[in-house]
């Protein structure tokens, strides 16, 4: 019997796009960034919106499976240029 307050997995279908957002200061090394974190996928990296000193950019990426699409999550998470990523 499944518990009310028990969340769900979403059931995600690989392979697939997966969608990224990434906060940080330098728009031209958050772009270069995501290049080296998601192993030289070709993407298109979409400015966002600028807080502050803060800028965001929304980028897809070709995901074979739930291990490739947190690896690229980790390497983002990581990366000295890239401050958050969602």
């Amino acid at each position: 019997m499944e518990k009310k307050n028990e969340k769900k997995r979403p059931q995600i279908q690989y392979p697939c796009h997966w969608e990224y957002t990434i906060i940080g200061t330098d728009r031209e090394k958050m772009r270069k960034a995501v290049q080296e974190c998601i192993d030289n996928q070709e993407c298109e990296v979409k400015d966002s919106k600028q807080h502050g000193k803060y800028f965001s950019q929304k980028f897809k990426a070709y995901v074979e499976s739930e291990e490739e699409r947190n690896r690229f999550f980790a390497n983002l998470q990581n990366h000295k240029d890239i401050k958050f990523v969602l």
